[in-house]
C-alpha cells in the first residue's frame, strides 16, 4: 500500500496542465496558408498616425497576418477597440500606454490575452469620429476625418 501512495505522488508531482492550442479559424475565413503555419503571436510592430488622401488614418503595422480581425466602437470616452487573433505565445501581454501628440487621438493602449492582440483607441472626445477600419494583410488602417472636419467614411 505504501508502495502505491509513493508512485501516486510521484505521478502528481510529475503532473503538467497542458493548455490546448487555439482554435484555428474556419477553411473559409481567408487566412492564407502562410499564417495559419506561422506559430508566433500576433503582436503591434508600428503606429503611425497620418494623413491620406484628406483624410487621418490610423496605421497599425502587425507582426503578421492575424487569424481574424475585428473592432467595436464605443462613447463616452469615444475608442475604437480593434482585436487581432492569433497563436497565444508564451505569455499574455499586460496592457501598456503608446500616448499619442496628435490632436484627435489621447492615447492608445495595447494588450495581448490568450493570442488575441486588442488596440484601443481613445479619442479626446466624448463621441468616436465616422470612421472605417481596413485590414490589408499584416497592416490594419482606421481612416477618420480631417480634424476639425465632419467628413469621412461612415462606419461599416
Amino acid at each position: 500500500m505504501a508502495a502505491v501512495m509513493v508512485v501516486g505522488l510521484g505521478t502528481a508531482a510529475c503532473s503538467k496542465t497542458v493548455t490546448p492550442p487555439p482554435p484555428l479559424p474556419p477553411a473559409d475565413a481567408g487566412v492564407s496558408a502562410a499564417a495559419l503555419a506561422d506559430p508566433s503571436p500576433v503582436t503591434l510592430r508600428n503606429l503611425q498616425v497620418t494623413t491620406i488622401e484628406g483624410n487621418r488614418a490610423v496605421l497599425l503595422r502587425l507582426s503578421r497576418e492575424p487569424y481574424g480581425l475585428s473592432y467595436a466602437a464605443e462613447n463616452d470616452p469615444g475608442r475604437i477597440i480593434v482585436r487581432a487573433s492569433g497563436p497565444p505565445g508564451e505569455a499574455d501581454l499586460p496592457e501598456r500606454s503608446l500616448q499619442q501628440l496628435d490632436v484627435q487621438i489621447a492615447d492608445v493602449r495595447v494588450s495581448r490575452t490568450q493570442g488575441t492582440l486588442q488596440v484601443a483607441i481613445d479619442f479626446k472626445t466624448d463621441a468616436v469620429p465616422p470612421h472605417s477600419v481596413h485590414q490589408m494583410v499584416d497592416w490594419v488602417m482606421i481612416r477618420l476625418p480631417a480634424s476639425g472636419t465632419s467628413q469621412g467614411d461612415a462606419d461599416e
